[in-house]
């Protein structure tokens, strides 16, 4: 049975054979053995159909909207879609970021339209057929529910019976799209396409994978990725019983054997000898050091005041000597130093892997956001043309950016090319994924801002120190331009400041970094947000009232600021030690605004911190699953209030001081406090949603403490002052 329900997906279409149809449009085909015109869509003689979503589905819903978008348009019947997982392949790139990869929550964004043209070309080429078949006028024939229907003679045939047909039909180049008056899927409600599956233990994760005869890894690894190391004992350990091989990987070494526990045992009993580290010696001290010393002695950078986020983009540079000067020329000033930490990715789902090099192929099958890079890398490192490395997509139990990257995969087909011709299957332990992650950076920021003598904003320098993903990842920036992953959006350009400048200083570190959800939003929002509230505050003014009115010309963001603070209540009368903060977030394609109601008090010196209610307004245009939507939201205020509450990692010796869920202080169920969602309506285009909970939410409950009279916080994590109690 499971070897029937983990066909590969070239298996799948071949083994429909003749008389089915596979459609593609907008993408670069890619022959199936079947008539057709590419991998995404397949009509079996049967009439299901059969939708290969080009995106990696990790618990956001990417499934159920992608193929909700092409049945919509195809007009099948939905009861009877089947979706299946993708693998490495140009035929499934995103549109809207020209790569294939689940990232930056633009999955539903950049699919949005070319899915609704496949499925409508699908379904014109179908009615032509039809229309043939019977020998009548095309505009005579209609669809409905994966039928193809002659109204006037009451004939009636399926997609499936249709397909061969109509696969040998031309492609329509321009087809007409529905009406938003007359979806059915999109924007209604349905069980996910994935939630049986997953329920029921059918869905295959990257640890599912099960071959005949697999051997299964375990590792041991280097304090640092770059780091070298040695084994003293490696033929002792080479010959304890059950091991087949114990192989030098990329930042240590892989055991395999046929069980894994036999092969973590051998692992652990590896004695490894560091001969060099990036970040030997660093530790909490060395890590605020290095902060204070950027602003000191490295040249900042800066960051234009325009966004790829705002609602209308902008471009200009900040006059440093001009902004400065108003500053310092302001009947009044407000400065404020503001620090976050690192924070670990801390999926349920540790990093795995399973690949086989056999027959001249290397194939690796696992959890991955972004299978095309990982295949071009796969193919430089094993010296294998690309044609000769396929990379299959498995469900992703969590992902938050970590499964983004490309360094997991790679001991698993070095492990692979060890052994060739056998698969291999190497799973990190939550202490192997703890200790190697790439954490979100650390950051410390300098505000300051010149307010006038009637409460104005007149401008506002804002300065950020830390680490650059892109620096330790070796991608190039604009020359002269900070990295936007560390500076974007620290000053919010909806603002209408007079004058604004945004600043980096990259700090000389070598901890392992990379994104983390909402990425540069995850912080730049705390601190953007805390100080608006703060300049609020000096002026005499009330914070979402100033908030508002520097927001004219912005209606978008007016609404959902205006909705959150109607649904905490925010003018009504509170008792002592109550207080509400508010806060947004917002790009190009959503906005998002969150207030919270909390309660401050003091027991036996403990200060005590009960969170009574969270509360978001959010829009992202049209909604394909309303539901999912809302899940999204929800889901990512828990994750940022985990962050705000007890996130961070402290390190030692350059080394990470987690180990295990034991050392990383998660939410449950008794500290969540009630959360409401209010999506709001809106004709705009599609917008993203998954990114869009977590970064107001940290600022939101620091206002709100402020906001009870017990103080700003201006680091983070909260536990570093407070103690969370039940409201």
């Amino acid at each position: 049975m499971s070897r029937v329900l983990n066909l590969s997906r070239r298996e799948m279409l071949h083994g429909l054979g003749a008389g089915v149809l596979a459609l593609g449009f907008g993408f670069p085909a890619r022959a199936q053995g079947v008539a057709g015109f590419g991998a995404m869509i397949a009509i079996a003689p049967d009439g299901a159909v059969h939708f290969t979503c080009p995106s990696s589905e990790m618990g956001q819903g990417t499934q159920e909207t992608l193929a909700r978008l092409v049945a919509e348009e195809l007009d099948c019947d939905w009861a009877r879609m089947q979706v299946l997982l993708p693998w490495a392949d140009r035929a499934f790139i995103n549109p809207g970021m020209g790569k294939q990869m689940t990232a930056n929550s633009a999955t539903t964004v950049g699919y949005f339209l070319p899915l609704r043209r496949a499925g409508a070309a699908a379904r014109a080429m179908l009615i032509q057929a039809g229309a043939a078949r019977w020998g009548v006028a095309v505009d005579q024939i209609s669809t409905q529910a994966g039928e193809v229907v002659h109204a006037a003679s009451g004939r009636r045939l399926t997609y499936g019976a249709l397909a061969a047909e109509a696969a040998r039909l031309p492609v329509p180049g321009d087809v007409a799209l529905k009406s938003p008056a007359d979806f059915r899927l999109i924007g209604g409600k349905s069980p996910r396409k994935d939630l049986l599956p997953k329920v029921t233990g059918r869905a295959e994760f990257g640890v599912d994978v099960m071959r005949p005869d697999m051997l299964v890894g375990a590792l041991a690894l280097a304090p640092h990725p770059r780091a070298k190391v040695e084994a003293a004992n490696l033929a002792q350990v080479k010959a304890m019983p059950g091991v087949v091989a114990v192989v030098p990987v990329d930042g240590g070494y892989a055991v395999l054997a046929p069980r894994f526990w036999t092969a973590k045992k051998a692992a652990e009993a590896l004695k490894l000898t560091v001969l060099s580290s990036p970040a030997a010696g660093v530790d909490d001290k060395a890590i605020d050091a290095a902060l204070t010393r950027a602003f000191a002695e490295k040249a900042p950078l800066p960051f234009p005041d325009f966004d790829f986020s705002t609602m209308r983009p902008r471009a200009g540079g900040g006059d440093k000597a001009a902004v400065l000067a108003a500053i310092a020329a302001a009947p009044r000033r407000v400065e404020a130093d503001y620090d976050v930490p690192y924070l670990a990715h801390a999926a349920m789902e540790p990093l795995n892997c399973s690949a086989i090099l056999a027959d001249g192929q290397l194939t690796l099958r696992g959890p991955m956001q972004s299978p095309e890079d990982v295949r071009a890398l796969a193919a430089k490192m094993a010296g294998l043309p690309l044609d000769k490395v396929r990379v299959e997509v498995t469900f992703l139990g969590g992902g938050f950016g970590r499964k983004w990257a490309t360094d997991f995969p790679i001991p698993a087909m070095q492990a692979a090319m060890a052994v060739p011709g056998r698969w291999v299957k190497l799973i990190w332990t939550r202490e192997n994924d703890l200790a190697m992650d790439q954490f979100r950076p650390a950051y410390r920021v300098k505000s300051v801002a010149g307010i006038g003598a009637d409460g104005a904003l007149v401008a506002v320098h804002s300065r950020i120190a830390g680490q650059s993903i892109n620096t330790y990842h070796g991608r190039r920036g604009f020359p002269g331009m900070a990295d936007p992953t560390a500076a974007g959006l620290l000053i919010y350009g909806c603002y209408a400041a007079p004058m604004k400048l945004m600043e980096f200083h990259e700090a000389d570190l070598a901890i392992p970094v990379g994104f983390w959800r909402s990425v540069t939003m995850s912080q730049n929002t705390f601190f953007a947000e805390s100080f608006i509230d703060e300049v609020a505050r000096a002026a005499g003014r009330d914070p979402y009232a100033y908030r508002r009115d520097l927001l004219a010309g912005e209606p978008r963001i007016q609404r959902a600021l205006d909705k959150a603070a109607a649904m905490i209540g925010w003018d009504r009368p509170k008792a002592k030690g109550v207080g509400r903060g508010i806060a947004f977030t917002y790009n190009e394609g959503h906005v998002c605004a969150q207030a919270v109601e909390v309660r401050v008090s003091a027991d036996k010196g403990k200060r005590k911190l009960a969170i009574r209610r969270i509360v978001a307004a959010f829009d992202c245009g049209v909604m394909v699953d309303p539901a999912g939507v809302e899940s999204q939201i929800s889901g990512g205020i828990i994750f940022g209030l985990q962050a705000a509450l007890w996130g961070g990692v402290s390190f030692a010796d350059g080394r990470p001081q987690i180990s295990n869920f034991n050392d990383v202080r998660l939410p449950g169920l008794a500290d969540v406090p009630p959360i409401e969602v209010a999506l709001i309506p809106s004709g705009a285009k599609p917008g993203n949603a998954g990114e869009a909970g977590t970064p107001p939410i940290a600022p939101a409950l620091a206002n709100a403490i402020a906001d009870a009279g017990a103080g700003r916080v201006r680091r983070l994590p909260l536990s570093l002052r407070f103690e969370l109690e039940k409201a």
